[in-house]
């Protein structure tokens, strides 16, 4: 490479200053660093819960063919209010280990009730206190999209 004079060893012969650097290790240490980017990616797109801001299902809710629909979740289970409608108290399920769950599958069963009601219905409000697990919260969440409300809609309890 050029310019620079060599050193000179004892037999009057000048080193080479042409190095190979061997750039393979580097080549790999950035394609597994791509490689763990990319499914890092893919990851974060099927964790995401979808949840619309606090002021969509009150709009939605303007639209013909809807009510506002709650659901909240309380120590003793879930309470559904549909519209002006008297509220519906769904108790927590049978504890099977000595804990007390809540009844999803009743919660989705009556969701798709309001949903065969009103079809248009796409937003439901959900509200939760906050001795409520963080797992039953989204549990709600995926059976409000599960029964074909996907405007799901965070409040705090209050």
């Amino acid at each position: 490479m050029g310019a620079a004079a060599a050193p000179e060893t004892g037999r009057g012969r000048r080193r080479s200053l042409d190095a190979v650097i061997n750039v393979v290790p580097a080549i790999d240490l950035l394609s597994c660093c791509i490689a763990f980017l990319l499914f890092t990616a893919v990851w974060t797109q099927l964790s995401r819960l979808e949840v619309q801001p606090l002021g969509a299902p009150a709009e939605a809710a303007e639209t013909k063919g809807t009510v506002p629909l709650t659901v909240a979740l309380t120590a003793q289970g879930y309470r559904l209010a549909v519209g002006e409608e008297r509220p519906l108290d769904i108790p927590l399920a049978s504890p099977k280990a000595g804990e007390a769950r809540y009844d999803v599958k009743a919660l989705q069963a009556r969701l798709g009730e309001v949903k065969a009601r009103y079809p248009a219905q796409s937003a439901v409000t959900l509200s939760a206190e906050d001795a409520v697990a963080y797992r039953d919260l989204v549990e709600a969440i995926d059976a409000c999209v599960g029964a074909g409300l996907p405007g799901v809609a965070v409040a705090s309890a209050g």
